[in-house]
């Protein structure tokens, strides 16, 4: 806490009482990531090469942001100094003085309220990061007795353990536990499968990712046959998650669509205009167990809670930091971290296992290429997927090399929309209306 502390003391002693009356601040807001981390890693079925060392780290870094007697605002990236360097933040407030900037609307800075609970740390990633890490090499040690003989294996596992930190002028003091464990394997660069969540891996979830993957592996060695004009297109979990990261967050950023750069105009918020089929919703969620994207509060301060952001298919809420909802004329909304928190749902959600048995005629698209060139308003994409699946009468039948084309925004309105979970994936597979040349 040696970071905050120093932060916090200065923060307040320029606030109250300051040195240099040009350095008078009327408000200010900390935000510290405290964090001690582990990683491990094989490239190419070699463990722990110059290209995958063992790596410990620790640190705290963060953010500060102020709000000057004069009402200009500064915002700055912070880390530790070094314990020998006496003094070392009273230059660095004068150089976020001279970067002040002028903006009328952003200068809020929340109070504090209640926080809501929400499990975010596992007491065994903190064992791992005092010491106990046999877990980790063990583990590493079985990807390299249980791969594919032939296959060229990558792989990464990591655990972190920390504290998040988060400090107000208006009284708003948090400090909480936060853990992170994640893996992620390939093979020859192929397919891959992985795990990300707030705890660590169970036997059973391990043994189901690396089982799919596998699945998937095996029947990508042969290719199966093109597919026809009626052939169902099925995007896996983790092209379904990248392209919500490229159409849905940008399009639902408060930002986005106040200056009208959102698909979505504010007007079609109020109005709860219908966008998507009634079936479907989408929400961000900080607050369920362990996953990655939870958490207690969010660094400007604003207590974690879920936020429906299409409820039944119609609009209901923009993403709203607190200067955007003090634009819109609303409260801050719940933030995913990146993609994680983001949760895409049907109301007839069908077991994945169950559903593909049920698939006569399909391509599951693992993988595309050049997602992030396109047009993220318009919602149109045309994109190559050379990693896919050929389906047939409910089983993988080889691989197919693909080009899909068609319009996210309409997938997702489209009456035959389709969604299936597994317990492996919080994201669902989604049936989308693409038009598809195969190569």
């Amino acid at each position: 806490m040696r970071l905050v502390a120093q932060l916090e003391e200065l923060l307040y002693h320029f606030q109250v009482r300051p040195d240099d009356e040009t350095l008078r601040l009327k408000g200010w807001r900390i935000f510290i990531h405290e964090m001690k981390s582990v990683a491990l890693g094989i490239k190419d079925n070699s463990p722990g090469s110059v290209y995958t060392p063992p790596t410990y780290r620790e640190g705290e870094r963060g953010e500060v942001f102020l709000v000057w007697a004069d009402g200009r605002l500064s915002q700055a990236k912070v880390q530790a100094k070094p314990p020998e360097v006496k003094d070392p933040w009273i230059e660095e407030l004068r150089g976020w003085r001279q970067a002040a900037y002028e903006d009328p609307e952003g200068g809020r800075i929340v109070k504090p309220a209640p926080l809501p609970l929400a499990a975010v740390e596992d007491e065994r990633l903190e064992k791992i990061l005092a010491g106990e890490d046999e877990v980790l090499f063990a583990q590493l040690e079985r990807f390299l007795n249980e791969k594919p003989d032939k296959a060229k294996l990558q792989a990464q596992i990591s655990a972190a353990w920390g504290y998040r930190h988060v400090r107000t002028s208006t009284g708003l003091a948090v400090t909480y536990q936060e853990s992170q464990y994640g893996l992620s394997f390939s093979f020859d660069r192929l397919v891959g499968g992985g795990f990300a969540k707030r705890r660590l891996i169970e036997p059973e979830e391990w043994e189901d990712v690396w089982q799919n993957t596998l699945l998937h592996y095996e029947a990508l060695q042969e290719f199966g046959p093109a597919p026809g004009s009626k052939t169902a297109v099925i995007l896996a979990p983790a092209v379904a998650e990248e392209m919500l990261g490229q159409y849905i967050l940008p399009n639902f950023s408060g930002q986005n669509v106040l200056e009208r750069r959102s698909a979505f105009a504010k007007e079609r918020f109020e109005q709860k205009e219908g966008v998507f089929a009634p079936e479907v919703s989408l929400e961000v969620d900080p607050l369920r167990p362990f996953e990655w994207g939870s958490y207690l509060v969010s660094p400007e301060g604003v207590p974690a809670e879920r936020t429906v952001l299409v409820g039944k298919g119609a609009l209901a809420s923009p993403l709203l930091t607190v200067k955007d909802a003090g634009r819109w004329g609303a409260s801050p909304t719940a933030l995913p971290q990146g993609t994680s928190g983001l949760y895409l749902s049907h109301t007839r959600e069908e077991d994945w296992e169950r559903a593909l048995q049920g698939v006569d005629d399909g391509v599951l698209v693992l993988s595309v290429l050049g997602l992030h060139t396109q047009d993220s308003v318009s919602g149109d994409y045309s994109l190559s997927a050379p990693q896919s699946l050929r389906i047939l009468n409910g089983k993988f039948a080889g691989r197919v090399d693909v080009k899909v084309n068609g319009n996210f925004f309409k997938d997702l309105a489209h009456p035959a929309v389709r969604m299936a979970k597994t317990q492996r994936n919080v994201m669902p597979y989604l049936w989308v209306q693409s038009g598809m040349q195969s190569f």
